[in-house]
């Protein structure tokens, strides 16, 4: 959270984070949400879903995840006909999460 206030991420982008993180995998990826299933669980518009997705885009916290195309390239995933483009936490915003083992061994 702390990554967003340096960030200056405003209030649509803190809302849409919070849902993102439901579903954040251990390398840094971001499940597949929908804009609606956003929108339901922060009480967003779809306007303001998308708004917020944006500014976390432009402010660097999440980036597109890396797939290779057809012809073998390297490419961010986007959106088109119904996909949903998958996300990931940024590198260096990644890396400032604090890990802790469990304890419970």
């Amino acid at each position: 959270m702390s990554e967003l206030v340096a960030r200056r991420v405003g209030r649509n982008g803190w809302a849409v984070m919070v849902a993102l993180c439901r579903k954040v995998y251990a390398d840094g990826r971001l499940g597949r949400c929908s804009a609606a299933d956003i929108a339901e669980r922060t009480g967003l518009s779809a306007y303001q879903v998308a708004r917020g997705m944006a500014e976390l885009r432009e402010r660097g916290v999440i980036v597109p995840v890396m797939r290779r195309t057809a012809d073998g390239r390297r490419a961010p995933d986007r959106s088109n006909f119904g996909h949903v483009a998958q996300y990931c936490i940024a590198r260096e915003v990644w890396a400032k999460v604090a890990t802790e083992p469990s304890g419970s061994d």
